[in-house]
């Protein structure tokens, strides 16, 4: 079986539950891009309080930190380890850049790319505001996601796609059916 899966979507798209939820069918270690940035906000100093400016207003973190992020757990670990990754590759050089560390580390990797509506994305983003009062799923922040959304992220799709890397998941549906669909599409790589 494939070691080594990237979430991708639009924001409320269930990069995050659907990765949990591979986790434990797999044992796979969840790698998650906007944890890490969260912890690293609360150990503060200068680069906790650039990262929460960032975040706080919808912006995208620099290229060089996120691709830090998530070229550490692929030198770090083996190649039989497996991992899911959630929030990589939001840009084209940082897209670009995964495969390239992936193929130097003999590590082959998929793009799942949960496709929901704008009109999904707003109402799972508000429900998830007032349960976990997350700041960056503020309406006017997550104005500005989708906005970088579509500027940033889509042209990584794009890329990725071109290289063969993508599989498209309908993520629409409740989670159970969303994981169901990603199983059978990834059970057989």
């Amino acid at each position: 079986m494939l070691k080594t899966i990237v979430f991708m979507g639009m924001p409320g798209a269930g990069k995050g539950k659907q990765s949990e939820l591979l986790s434990e069918k797999t044992g796979f270690t969840v790698y998650s891009t906007g944890s890490e940035l969260r912890k690293l906000v609360t150990k503060g100093g200068a680069l906790g309080q650039n990262i929460e400016k960032v975040m706080f207003t919808g912006g995208n973190t620099p290229a060089w930190l996120a691709t830090y992020l998530f070229q550490r757990p692929l030198i770090e670990g083996s190649p039989e380890e497996g991992l899911v990754f959630e929030g990589v590759g939001r840009r084209e050089s940082e897209a670009k850049l995964f495969p390239e560390v992936c193929q130097w580390l003999n590590r082959d990797f998929r793009v799942l790319n949960l496709i929901i509506s704008e009109d999904t994305a707003r109402k799972r983003l508000n429900k998830r505001r007032e349960i976990e009062g997350r700041k960056d799923d503020a309406p006017e922040i997550l104005e500005k996601r989708l906005e970088n959304f579509y500027k940033d992220t889509v042209p990584s799709l794009e890329y990725l796609r071109s290289i063969g890397k993508v599989i498209d998941i309908d993520g629409e549906p409740l989670p159970d059916e969303v994981s169901k669909e990603v199983w059978e599409k990834i059970s057989n790589l």
